[in-house]
C-alpha cells in the first residue's frame, strides 16, 4: 500500500517521476535545443559574411569611379574593369 501512495499505481512504477521514458524527454529536449542554436548561429554568420562582401565590392567600385571621374583610366578600361568585378 505504501508503494502506491508513493509512486502511483503499480503499473507506473517508480519513473513517474522523471518523465516520459525516465529523463529520456529531457535529453531529447537538450538536443533540440542544441540544435536550434546552431541553427540560429550560423545564419548569423552567414548574415554577417554576406554584408561584409557587398560592402567590400561597393568600396571598389565607388574607387573605380573616383579613378575614371580624375581622367586616370579611360572609358573602355573603366567599363572593363566593371565587368570584371561582377
Amino acid at each position: 500500500m505504501f508503494h502506491t501512495m508513493m509512486y502511483g499505481t503499480r503499473m507506473m512504477g517508480p519513473y513517474v517521476r522523471m518523465g516520459f521514458y525516465g529523463g529520456f524527454s529531457l535529453m531529447m529536449g537538450l538536443a533540440c535545443l542544441a540544435i536550434l542554436t546552431a541553427l540560429i548561429l550560423s545564419i548569423i554568420a552567414i548574415i554577417r559574411t554576406s554584408k561584409k562582401r557587398v560592402g567590400k565590392d561597393s568600396a571598389v567600385q565607388h574607387i573605380l569611379s573616383e579613378r575614371f571621374a580624375k581622367g586616370e583610366i579611360s572609358r573602355e578600361e573603366f567599363e572593363q574593369m566593371k565587368k570584371d568585378l561582377r
